[in-house]
């Protein structure tokens, strides 16, 4: 490979990564603005992130940066905490998962998007209901405790945009993903008729 073809190549990828790393941390933004409960970005931008940088390292921390920005930027202008304690852990651990689980989606179709945005969202209320057994002092520390976590997890979420935790999450991450996924199709596409072009 010649020295001008590889830097041409570099540039690319270099636009790309940014291009992905904006719409994530734009995504992460929309944690700040008013919004139905739990109808956030935050697991479109682990599926994005996991299934479209290719730098492992990047695809783990672009998502947990703008989560990690988003909860900053709660705590500093906004009534509500952006750090509660423990819980917080298991909340992360959910989208390291989620981010991994997506590093193996093989192809980025819509329906593969689709199946991310429903195990995404049971994944997230599952691991983050454990962190709310495992942290507080409301369950006993026994299957029949995370039990009745999860059972007092399900009316908690009763009022949700679309009447429950697990629904609410899966249709906001199948409608944030859509957003980035479009907008990234759309980066990828003109990016190669530059290269085309060129």
């Amino acid at each position: 490979m010649t020295p001008i073809i590889k830097n041409t190549m570099n540039k690319q990828n270099n636009k790309l990564i940014l291009s992905a790393g904006l719409l994530i941390v734009a995504a992460a933004f929309t944690r700040l603005f008013p919004h139905a409960p739990n109808f956030t970005a935050l697991g479109a931008m682990a599926i994005f992130g996991g299934s479209v940088i290719k730098d492992k390292k990047l695809a783990f921390l672009l998502p947990l940066s703008a989560l990690l920005l988003s909860d900053v930027c709660l705590q500093l202008f906004t009534s509500v905490k952006g750090f509660y304690g423990t819980t917080q852990f298991f909340v992360y651990a959910a989208f390291l998962l989620i981010t991994l689980l997506a590093t193996f989606m093989q192809k980025r179709s819509a329906t593969n998007i689709a199946l991310a945005a429903l195990w995404s969202g049971v994944i997230f209320f599952v691991i983050s209901n454990i962190g709310v057994w495992a942290s507080s002092n409301y369950y006993p520390k026994t299957l029949t405790g995370l039990g009745a976590c999860f059972a007092t997890a399900i009316p908690f979420y009763r009022n949700e945009f679309f009447g429950n935790f697990i629904l609410n999450s899966i249709m906001s991450t199948g409608f944030y993903s859509a957003i980035l996924f479009a907008a990234y199709a759309l980066v990828e596409r003109k990016t190669a008729l530059q290269k085309a072009i060129a």
